[in-house]
């Protein structure tokens, strides 16, 4: 029987605590985009061997958090917003083409997928402060939603497309999430747009999921607004629908 003070070594445990803690020095700027993740190095830091590192850090590429470069090893995302801003014109029109597809034919088992989803969204609603672990799982959550709404098109081209795009996006993501204070504008829209896929209201959903992305789009515009003021310069995200 483990006692108080025993620390769990299981490969599963370590894999998971490196996975956190590499994932917090990312999202709280204590490394920075482009910078390397250099394997030893994160293994003394963090006192656990390289084999939980290794897979920890296999599991943040698939999140979008860091990239694995041929000659360099793995690198912490860097955002371009050139590409930034043209990925997220194209979710705005898949997503809302989604929804509508959805809100005519999602099956009885998605509303009740999307109903369990709401229900754990509005637990962590009810709590004022939220750990970072917290906001991870309320993200990964909130993700849900567009992944059982392409789901349940049932047009696997458009479902691989949009999934592969929300791999790609994820760090603009905990831009928002931690960069913009506007995180209940993120509840609110993820409630519309279920509620109008719900209610099989295809323009409402349409409407709805456009809305979201473009908002997300407006709130990175406002990130590199920011610091176009600190270092003296404009980058505007590329050309969109406005």
């Amino acid at each position: 029987m483990k006692g108080p003070d025993t620390i769990d070594r299981s490969p599963a445990t370590l894999k998971q605590t490196a996975f956190d803690r590499v994932r917090a020095m990312i999202l709280r700027g204590e490394v920075r985009p482009g910078e390397p993740l250099r394997e030893r190095e994160l293994s003394d830091k963090l006192g656990l061997s390289r084999t939980p590192l290794r897979e920890a850090l296999n599991k943040l590429e698939i999140e979008g958090l860091v990239e694995n470069q041929p000659h360099r090893g793995y690198t912490v995302t860097v955002v371009d917003l050139k590409t930034a801003g043209e990925l997220l014109d194209l979710r705005m029109l898949l997503d809302a083409h989604a929804a509508a597809l959805a809100a005519d034919s999602i099956t009885e088992k998605g509303i009740a997928e999307l109903d369990a989803v709401m229900r754990r969204l509005a637990a962590f609603e009810a709590h004022e402060d939220l750990s970072l672990d917290d906001l991870a799982e309320e993200v990964r959550t909130g993700m849900r939603i567009h992944e059982i709404i392409v789901r349940e098109t049932g047009q696997r081209f458009l479902i691989d497309t949009l999934n592969a795009l929300y791999g790609r996006l994820s760090l603009l993501i905990w831009v928002d999430v931690l960069w913009i204070d506007r995180w209940d504008l993120t509840r609110a829209e993820h409630k519309e747009i279920v509620a109008a896929v719900t209610a099989r209201d295809r323009k409402r959903a349409a409407r709805a999921a456009e809305l979201h992305v473009q908002r997300s789009r407006d709130d990175l515009q406002r990130v590199v607004d920011a610091q176009s003021l600190l270092h003296g310069t404009h980058r505007p995200l590329a050309e969109g629908r406005r």
